[in-house]
């Protein structure tokens, strides 16, 4: 029988999980690492990794790739770290792995790539989003990566395709 492991985002750990205590297996990318900055939670996840509670991973350059191209299609805004976390469950899939996160973008891709996810302290998600670039001038709609209306040379602004 295979045994689920926890992916941790960095939300997890600020929103008061303590990860040295839960029993089951866990792993996150060396930027969570990086990104716990309040005393607390770095203590929390350095005391863990030293345990041995917590491996720290990177994930495939294939599932990277998945993932960017994801992210480009749906206009989502994330970081490296929410990539390299996302990645890295598309790698452990086969392990039933799940995210642990507070992070909406995250949530939201999790959900496109039908990775299950678990929040600590914030409700989840309620819906799907993908993004697209308006112009605020004109109203014409542009792929989410668009910075600038091609017909009146507007700043777009990034909103939820409805």
């Amino acid at each position: 029988m295979t045994r689920s492991v926890l992916i941790l985002d960095t939300s997890a750990v600020i929103a008061g999980l303590a990860p040295g205590l839960l029993e089951a297996e866990q792993v996150t990318v060396p930027e969570v690492l990086e990104e716990a900055r309040d005393l607390c939670s770095k203590l929390k996840l350095e005391t863990a990794v030293l345990m041995g509670k917590v491996r720290v991973m990177e994930p495939s350059r294939k599932s990277l790739e998945n993932v960017r191209g994801k992210v480009e299609h749906s206009g989502d805004t994330v970081s490296e770290t929410d990539i390299k976390l996302l990645a890295l469950a598309l790698d452990l899939r086969d392990r039933s792995a799940e995210i642990v996160t507070d992070d909406y973008a995250i949530q939201n891709l999790a959900t496109m790539f039908r990775l299950p996810y678990r929040r600590v302290a914030m409700p989840g998600i309620k819906e799907v989003l993908r993004w697209e670039a308006v112009c605020p001038a004109c109203e014409s709609k542009f792929p989410p990566t668009a910075t600038v209306c091609l017909i009146c040379g507007s700043k777009l602004k990034k909103q939820a395709r409805r």
